[in-house]
């Protein structure tokens, strides 16, 4: 029987076909003969118990991939489709982590473990992005987690420069604020009050405007590429959303000892792909929800990085049916 794969994502039109992960990966799957459904979580109903939720998918078929056209997907009519009629399922809802995600979320842990998730819920909702680095102190950015608006003032107060603040349910650089250690409290008291409940804080890393943010991704602890994201002018934010570019930096042994250790961990969990985020020689981000740049790597690297990601993919197949 032939192999098949389940995309699991937004509604196609939120999809950035020139960048996103699934549409890169779709196209090689089915370059190889694969055979690989898209299922719009939008479209399922999450109020269903589990058992019947998972035996109605309502999917369709990826019958082509090409991020240059529009539609970037030629799909056939949608089927119900049970889960346990896949091999693999890619899970690709992007972030926020919010009540539509960990419903979703709820369904899918209850999945046979036969199925191989990337990743596999509960712990995509479960850990943070922001603050998995917590555990990890030898490699990460010096960093503090604040449930009170005087927490947040005095992380800030506690820095010996120039502290970044980020709400630690957002992403792509959503909500990030730059606070001197005097900012006056009630500017931090507005601040809290709009992207509370959790803030985290970091001290701002200068190498940001000398080299970028690092971006190294990784599936099932292989390095698959690494992209530098570089602010664009006047701007300190290096998220690709934010009108960052790509460029290339190797990873130095330091970086990539710490993607070794880390991913050795969170393997364990179910995290197989992992982007991992750094501003020098400091880690001050793990990607596990929905990491991207496959595109961006393989673009500034000059190789087809969806080429060595499926054909990681396949051996983690295969291993399952030994």
């Amino acid at each position: 029987m032939q192999p098949r794969y389940l995309l699991v994502a937004d509604p196609v039109k939120t999809l950035n076909s020139e960048f996103d992960l699934g549409v890169c990966v779709s196209r090689e799957l089915i370059r190889r003969g694969l055979h690989v459904d898209y299922l719009d979580l939008l479209a399922s109903d999450v109020s269903l118990p589990s058992e019947r939720y998972l035996a109605a998918l309502p999917v369709r078929e990826i019958l082509s991939s090409d991020a240059s056209q529009s539609p970037f997907w030629e799909l056939g009519p949608q089927r119900e489709a049970d889960l346990r009629e896949y091999e693999v399922v890619l899970q690709r809802k992007d972030p926020p982590v919010d009540e539509t995600f960990v419903a979703y979320c709820r369904h899918f842990e209850r999945a046979p473990q036969e199925v191989l998730q990337i990743n596999r819920p509960p712990a995509t909702y479960q850990l943070s992005e922001h603050t998995l680095i917590l555990d990890y102190p030898q490699f990460a950015a010096p960093t503090w987690v604040c449930s009170t608006a005087a927490e947040l003032i005095e992380a800030v107060r506690l820095q010996p420069g120039e502290a970044v603040a980020k709400p630690k349910s957002t992403y792509c650089g959503i909500g990030i604020a730059f606070f001197a250690p005097e900012t006056a409290e009630g500017t931090l008291q507005e601040y809290w009050k709009k992207w509370g409940p959790e803030v985290v804080v970091q001290p701002y890393l200068e190498a940001i405007e000398e080299t970028g943010d690092l971006r190294i991704l990784t599936l099932n602890g292989r390095v698959l590429g690494s992209v530098l994201r570089v602010p664009r002018s006047g701007s300190r934010l290096a998220n690709l959303h934010q009108g960052a570019t790509a460029a290339r930096l190797e990873p130095t042994a330091r970086q990539l000892e710490a993607c070794r250790v880390i991913s050795r961990d969170l393997v364990e969990k179910g995290l197989y792909l992992l982007g991992f985020d750094f501003i020098g020689e400091h880690l001050t981000e793990v990607n596990i929800t929905s990491p991207t740049t496959i595109v961006q790597i393989g673009q500034v690297m000059g190789k087809r990085a969806e080429v060595e990601m499926v054909d990681e993919l396949e051996q983690m197949r295969m291993a399952r049916l030994r």
